[in-house]
């Protein structure tokens, strides 16, 4: 089903699309990148916005006003990774941007559980070193439940793996993207505790 015809979210307009054709256009032009010059392509029922070819100088210049504009991001997720190594989480995987988002990646549920205690979650007994499916899922929910008191309801989407005797892998817990104000908010309750 396309887009334009969904019926929980119908894409924009032609007019809604034109209009952003405009005002992309003037952006660009502002910015010293007239040379893309968008174009509105389709038709009433399905139209979108399309860039010319362009030179590599003017993508470099594309390149460096998107950085400069994703500054603050690119911050939290450094931020991010400094506030989990100051902790003792140096097998925590490195936060990156990819969406406006930050993502995080895999951990060992011992890794998740060391997470927690920093993010004020209670102390539990000892961890086996490959945690059998009970001590994981009680690792995942006080994961999730420190990260939602110290992120004041920030949502992070974790999935748990639990260990599989197929392919031999440990467990560990996907943690997914944090939008920029909830990691700035993890980066706090890291820094100066939940």
């Amino acid at each position: 089903m396309s887009r334009n015809t969904s019926l929980f979210s119908p894409g924009p307009t032609h007019q809604e699309t034109a209009q952003a054709v405009s005002d992309l256009e003037r952006e660009l032009r502002a910015a010293g990148l007239g040379a893309l010059a968008p174009v509105l392509g389709g038709d009433d029922k399905e139209s979108y916005v399309a860039l010319r070819r362009i030179d590599a100088v003017t993508a470099v210049e594309l390149a460096r006003l998107l950085r400069k504009g994703m500054r603050g991001t690119y911050r939290i997720a450094s931020d991010l990774q400094a506030a989990l190594r100051a902790h003792g989480l140096e097998d925590f995987p490195v936060p990156h941007v990819r969406n406006a988002k930050i993502h995080l990646g895999d951990v060992s549920v011992a890794t998740a559980d060391r997470l927690a205690l920093a993010l004020g979650a209670p102390p539990q007994p000892d961890l086996p070193e490959v945690p059998d499916w009970p001590d994981a899922q009680k690792v995942f929910d006080r994961l999730d439940a420190a990260f939602k008191k110290a992120t004041r309801g920030g949502f992070m989407d974790m999935h748990l793996h639990p260990y599989c005797q197929r392919c031999d892998r440990d467990p560990a817990i996907t943690l997914g993207e944090l939008k920029a104000g909830t990691a700035r908010r993890l980066v706090s309750a890291l820094q100066y505790g939940a």
